[in-house]
């Protein structure tokens, strides 16, 4: 291909990104989730396995953790690490450290426990989620940590609205690298950078 021809093409590629560009809805990920919960309250949101969680019982079981998360001194800004099997409540763990405000930081089972102290440390984590006994989750030092047992998909109570006001960009999560070779390092996620890329038009472009 001759380089006019490349150019062409590459213009070509641009106008069509910029048409199918849309305009990002506004609001942090968990209101963007609540506002689907309003619209299709009765949908399948999640399955694993035999089990399922439509969108309200998704977002009422994350409401009733936050205030769980709240009640334990996690507020806006905060680092929350995660430290489960990946699972209906790992994701109820996730929306739940969203709404009060949090970021919350995934640690990996298959990572040294000094490396995970590490990611705790530097990320400043007020609180560890897990579902793990105490033996496991010796690495969390002083941290203090919050064992959660399978009720938490399926609380008994309804939580009242969450007041916490969170920006598109604060921010959302920091995933750590392998740090194999040395040390890990963190990447972090705005709320506003998630959405951007959930959206982002060439994920169902055909190549």
């Amino acid at each position: 291909m001759s380089h006019q021809h490349s150019a062409q093409a590459t213009a070509v590629d641009i106008d069509a990104y910029n048409s199918t560009a849309v305009r990002l809805p506004e609001g942090a990920l968990h209101e963007l989730f609540a506002a689907q919960a309003v619209r299709t309250p009765d949908a399948v949101a999640l399955v694993c396995g035999d089990r399922e969680l439509s969108y309200r019982q998704l977002d009422t079981a994350a409401a009733v953790l936050a205030h769980r998360l709240l009640a334990r001194g996690v507020r806006p800004g905060d680092s929350v690490g995660l430290f489960q099997d990946r699972s209906l409540a790992f994701v109820v763990a996730v929306l739940a450290v969203l709404k009060a405000g949090g970021a919350y930081i995934p640690l990996d089972p298959r990572q040294p426990e000094e490396r995970r102290a590490f990611i705790l440390a530097d990320t400043g984590a007020v609180l560890l989620l897990t579902d793990r006994d105490e033996h496991a989750t010796a690495f969390a030092g002083t941290v203090p940590v919050l064992r959660l047992t399978d009720d938490v998909i399926a609380p008994a109570e309804h939580a009242p609205p969450l007041e916490v006001a969170v920006h598109p960009n604060q921010l959302a999560y920091v995933m750590y690298t392998s740090g194999s070779s040395g040390t890990p390092k963190g990447v972090a996620n705005t709320h506003r950078n998630v959405v951007e890329l959930a959206l982002d038009p060439w994920w169902g472009a055909e190549g």
